[in-house]
C-alpha cells in the first residue's frame, strides 16, 4: 500500500512539475482571443470546463513550405506517417483541416486523450466504416457513435465535417459532459483555436489546481503563484519563422504581479533545463533534428521577459529556423511517437489477453490448455480460440466447431475474423493478410502451458505470477486458431523470441504486466522467467 501511494503521489506530482514547466514556457507567447462568436461544431463540442487542449490546423500546416521541402526530402517516412494517420483516423491528413487533442478531466482520474477533428469537405461516413468493418453502431442517450467494441477506439461523427475519435467509454463520457451553464476556462483557447494559427494550446489551471489540492511536492511550491492561474494560452505561427505567443490569466493584478518573479525563476530553470537536454541529446544519433530545433530556442528563451498587462502575464519570442530542419525534426518526433503509441498499444493487447485469461480461470477453475483435444488426445484448436468469450468476441466463438480441427472446410473459414487483439502493432502486412499471430505461450515442463489440462491458478505458479512468463512475441507467426505455440525443453538451445527485424520483444507476465527485453537478457534469467516453479529468483536483467 505504501507503494501504491507513492506512485500516486508521484503521478500528480510529476503532472504538477510539468505544468509549472509548461506555464513558464507558455509565458514565452501570447495574443489576443479573438472576439467571441459561435464556434465550429468541433470546437463547439468541446467541454469549456475541459482540463488542457492543443489544436493544430493541419490544412495550413500541411500546405507550408517547410512541409513540401519535407515530402521532397522524406518521402518514405511521410508516405508511412500518413498511413498511421489514416489508419487511426480514418482519413487522409490532407482532408483534415484541424485536429485537437483535449483532455476532459485531471488526474488521477483523467482517462485517455479525445481527439475532436474537422474535415476541409464534408466527409463519406459510409465510406469511413466501410474501411473499418469491425466497427459497430452504438447508441447512447440518444447520440449514435461506432466502434468494434468496447475496449476499441470509438468513431463519433457530430456533424459532415465534424467528428471525435476516442476510447468507446470516453465517448459515453463526453455525452454526459455537457458544456457548463456559465463559461469555462478553457474557452479562450477554443476562440483561439478558431482562428488562423497553425497550433493552439490552452491551460485550465485553476481547475487542475482544485483537484490537486495540498497533494502539491515541496520542489513545486516556490511556484505556486503561477500556479493561482485561472487559465493559460499559447499560440504558434508558421511563416518565414516561427512566432510563439502565450499569456496567463489571473482573476486579479495583485496575483499576476506576485507570479512575475516566480515566472522568471521558472524560465532560468528552463534554459538550465534546455541546456541540460542539449548536451544529452548530443549523444544520441538518430534525432539531431530535433536537436538542431531545440538549439534555436535557446537564444530566444534566453533573451525573454515577462510583462505584467492587467491580469495578464505575457511574452513572445520569434524563432528563426531553417524550415527544412523543423519539418525534418518533426518527422523524427512523429516516429518517435508512433513507436511510443505501438508500444502502449501492443501492451494493452497482451493485456487484454491476461485479462481474459484470468476470468476464464475464475469461471473454470483452470486456466486454458494450450488447445482444445479430442478423445484421442489429437489438439484441434488453440487456446486463443477458448479466450474469445472473454474477449467480447463471444459470436465468433459460437461459430466453431470444438469438435473439428483448425483446418476443417468449416473452421478454416473463420481464420480471416483473427481479432486484432492477437495481431502486434508491428506485425508485417503479410502475416496479418495470412491470419497469423505472434502471440504465443511456451510448452514444455514447468511452462504455462504443460500438459492437456490447464494448470491451476495461482497454485501452481509457486515462483510468483509477476516471475513467470505467459505470452511471449514469438520469431514466427502462425495461423491463429492452430494449436501451435513454442516448445521449451530446458537441456535444449532457446527458441528465438522477437517479430522479425526487431532488436527486441515482449513478454506478458502472469500478473498481467507487459515486459520488453533486449539481447542483453541472460539466457539464464529467461529459462528461469520461462519456467514456473523452479524456485529460483529472476535474474536483475530481467
Amino acid at each position: 500500500m505504501r507503494f501504491l501511494r507513492e506512485w500516486k503521489r508521484w503521478r500528480v506530482g510529476g503532472f504538477v512539475a510539468v505544468l509549472t514547466a509548461s506555464l513558464a514556457a507558455a509565458l514565452l507567447t501570447a495574443d489576443e482571443a479573438p472576439k467571441e462568436k459561435a464556434l465550429p461544431t468541433d470546437l463547439a463540442k468541446i467541454p469549456s470546463d475541459a482540463l488542457f487542449a492543443v489544436s493544430l490546423r493541419t490544412a495550413d500546416v500541411w500546405s507550408k513550405e517547410f512541409s513540401k521541402s519535407l515530402r521532397d526530402k522524406h518521402p518514405k517516412e511521410i508516405v508511412f506517417i500518413l498511413e498511421q494517420f489514416q489508419k487511426y483516423i480514418g482519413l487522409p491528413l490532407e482532408r483534415m483541416e484541424r485536429m485537437t487533442m483535449v483532455l476532459l478531466d485531471p488526474p488521477p482520474g483523467g482517462g485517455e486523450p479525445v481527439f475532436f477533428g474537422r474535415t476541409v469537405e464534408p466527409y463519406d461516413l459510409a465510406k469511413m466504416l466501410a474501411a473499418n468493418k469491425a466497427r459497430k453502431k452504438h447508441e447512447y442517450k440518444g447520440q449514435t457513435f461506432y466502434a468494434a467494441n468496447e475496449n476499441d477506439w470509438a468513431f463519433y461523427p457530430l456533424d459532415k465535417r465534424s467528428f471525435v475519435l476516442a476510447k468507446f467509454n470516453d465517448v459515453r463520457g463526453l455525452i454526459d459532459h455537457p458544456q457548463p451553464e456559465r463559461e469555462g476556462r478553457l474557452a479562450p483557447t477554443l476562440r483561439l483555436a478558431a482562428g488562423r494559427h497553425a497550433m493552439t494550446l490552452g491551460f485550465n489551471v485553476k481547475t487542475f489546481m482544485d483537484a490537486v489540492g495540498d497533494k502539491l511536492p515541496g520542489e513545486v511550491e516556490p511556484f505556486r503563484p503561477l500556479l493561482q492561474a485561472e487559465w493559460g494560452t499559447a499560440t504558434v505561427d508558421l511563416g518565414k519563422d516561427v512566432r510563439v505567443d502565450a499569456a496567463l490569466h489571473f482573476d486579479a493584478e495583485k496575483e499576476a504581479k506576485e507570479a512575475i518573479q516566480p515566472g522568471q525563476t521558472g524560465l532560468t530553470l528552463l534554459r538550465v533545463g534546455l541546456k541540460g537536454a542539449i548536451v544529452a541529446l548530443k549523444k544520441e544519433k538518430d534525432i539531431q533534428n530535433v536537436l538542431y530545433l531545440l538549439e534555436r530556442f535557446e537564444k530566444p528563451l534566453n533573451a525573454a521577459r515577462i510583462e505584467q498587462r492587467g491580469k495578464e502575464l505575457r511574452a513572445a519570442a520569434l524563432i528563426e529556423v531553417d524550415p527544412v530542419r523543423v519539418g525534418s525534426a518533426l518527422v523524427d518526433t512523429v516516429n518517435l511517437m508512433l513507436a511510443s503509441n505501438r508500444r502502449n498499444e501492443e501492451g494493452f493487447r497482451l493485456r487484454r489477453i491476461a485479462i481474459a485469461t484470468i476470468n476464464y480461470n475464475d469461471v473454470y477453475g483452470r486456466l486454458p490448455a494450450q488447445a482444445v483435444y479430442d478423445k484421442n488426445g489429437k489438439a484441434l484448436l488453440s487456446w486463443r480460440v477458448m479466450l474469445l468469450p472473454y474477449l467480447d468476441q463471444n459470436e465468433l466463438y459460437k461459430q466453431f466447431h470444438l469438435n473439428e480441427p483448425w483446418d476443417s472446410d468449416h473452421n478454416k473459414k473463420l481464420l480471416a475474423k483473427m481479432p486484432d487483439v492477437y495481431r502486434s502493432p508491428r506485425q508485417d502486412a503479410k502475416s496479418i493478410e495470412e491470419h497469423r499471430t505472434y502471440y504465443q505461450g511456451f510448452v514444455g515442463k514447468g511452462c504455462f502451458f504443460e500438459g492437456k489440462r490447464g494448470l491451476r491458478f495461482p497454485a501452481e505458479f509457486p515462483d510468483g505470477t509477476s516471475n513467470t512468463i505467459m505470452i511471449v512475441e514469438a520469431s514466427s507467426a502462425v495461423p491463429w486458431t492452430k494449436p501451435e505455440d513454442i516448445p521449451y525443453d530446458a537441456d535444449k538451445p532457446l527458441p528465438k523470441l522477437g517479430l522479425p527485424g526487431s532488436s527486441e520483444f515482449r513478454t506478458l507476465q502472469c500478473d498481467g504486466s507487459v515486459r520488453t527485453h533486449t539481447a542483453k537478457i541472460s539466457e539464464k534469467t529467461l529459462r528461469l522467467a520461462i519456467t514456473r516453479n523452479d524456485g529460483m529468483p529472476l535474474g536483475d536483467d530481467f
